[in-house]
């Protein structure tokens, strides 16, 4: 899994973000996502895919109730897409999941990833691709990051369980696939 070195190397020591240990504790976290979010954080940003500075409620670590239906799950907002102001990528409290939750009218969450770490290891990765493809043929870039989405299927499978998931969608996007009709 990503570590706290790996994340500042590549984003720097302001690109990475923690959660005081304290409100991970007081927030009721388990053991892993305290370490996940106080020793290991997350980046502030990732291009298209990630950013911890979202636009509306609710912002980066707040704790939020969500009303199911048939209970309340408590969810940590992480941040969310850049892009859209009604998605917010939540720790699901109950589970450990990574969800993202769509705000607005007609709500929906779906499971991006199994646990928190996996989510960072992801977010590092795709981060880290960047840096792999720099000066690159497209033929060297794309097959590097065919290389790297079957290295992050096989580690959680889940995040690519059908083709419209959130990661499935984001490497059609880095492949170039969504732009085909």
């Amino acid at each position: 899994m990503a570590t706290h070195a790996e994340l500042t190397k590549l984003f720097s020591p302001q690109g990475v973000i923690t959660l005081p240990r304290e409100e991970a504790v007081r927030n009721k976290l388990s053991d892993a996502d305290v370490e996940a979010l106080a020793d290991v954080g997350l980046p502030a940003h990732l291009d298209a895919f990630f950013t911890l500075d979202v636009t509306g409620e609710p912002s980066a670590f707040t704790l939020v109730p969500i009303d199911t239906g048939d209970a309340v799950v408590n969810v940590l907002c992480l941040g969310g897409p850049p892009a859209a102001t009604d998605g917010r990528f939540c720790l699901d409290l109950d589970d450990g999941y990574i969800i993202l939750l769509q705000l607005g009218d007609q709500p929906a969450a779906e499971i991006v990833n199994t646990t928190l770490a996996q989510f960072t290891e992801f977010l590092y990765r795709v981060g880290l691709r960047y840096e792999h493809i720099h000066g690159r043929t497209d033929e060297q870039a794309d097959d590097y990051t065919r290389k790297l989405r079957d290295y992050l299927a096989a580690r959680d499978p889940q995040a690519f369980a059908a083709h419209d998931t959130w990661w499935s969608m984001v490497f059609d996007h880095l492949l170039g696939e969504d732009l085909q009709a």
